[in-house]
């Protein structure tokens, strides 16, 4: 029993360093390819929100500590033969910023109209279906919006909004991955607006 308790003493952190270690390199991987599909697109569509500023502090009551409330989101420059847009919000410093271990999606919105150019504070999944949007899934496996909570650090919440050439995208899944791929050739411009929060 004892030399058993002896080598559950030594497993037991190497497995969870490997974890750790495995986990790092997945996010990593997963920023890199994100990277890379973002480089050969143009950024020429202007992002914003009533909420908060480009790289300032969201406001609690969009985050888990207030209300939860999807922010207004609206954009402007956008190129003249889109026919719909699609909105994605990322948070890449899960748990923390120094310690990287996965990427969380946040809110996932296709076949946005092309005669759109915002998405209203509050947004419901019933309110965006009358709007004709897609709300895909959120790291959580829910459709909608899943409002910041972050337990380490300052981390940057990235909302991305997407023009494409196509009325409609089919993607095979509701998931971010899934939206990406069926997006990929048709997107005209993208544009970004960060949002800062701290726990």
């Amino acid at each position: 029993m004892k030399k058993i308790l002896k080598h559950l003493l030594w497993i037991i952190p190497l497995i969870v360093a490997v974890s750790v270690i495995s986990l790092v390199a997945y996010a990593a991987t997963a920023r890199s390819a994100d990277t890379r599909y973002h480089s050969k697109l143009a950024k020429t569509i202007q992002v914003s929100s009533n909420n908060f500023q480009n790289e300032q502090e969201m406001p609690a009551d969009l985050s888990c500590k207030g209300r939860a409330t999807a922010p207004e989101v609206h954009w402007t420059n956008t190129p003249e033969r889109t026919k719909s847009y699609a909105l994605i919000a990322m948070d890449w410093d899960a748990p923390s910023p120094r310690l990287r271990l996965f990427p969380v999606v946040h809110w996932v919105l296709y076949n946005i109209p092309a005669d759109r150019n915002d998405i209203p504070e509050n947004s419901t999944n019933a309110s965006l279906t009358r709007m004709k949007i897609v709300p895909g899934l959120n790291v959580a496996g829910q459709p909608g919006y899943m409002a910041p909570c972050p337990p380490l650090g300052t981390h940057r919440y990235e909302f991305r909004v997407y023009a494409l050439d196509v009325d409609q995208i089919q993607p095979a899944s509701n998931n971010k991955a899934a939206v990406l791929k069926a997006m990929d050739g048709h997107i005209l411009g993208y544009g970004e607006l960060v949002g800062l929060r701290r726990p």
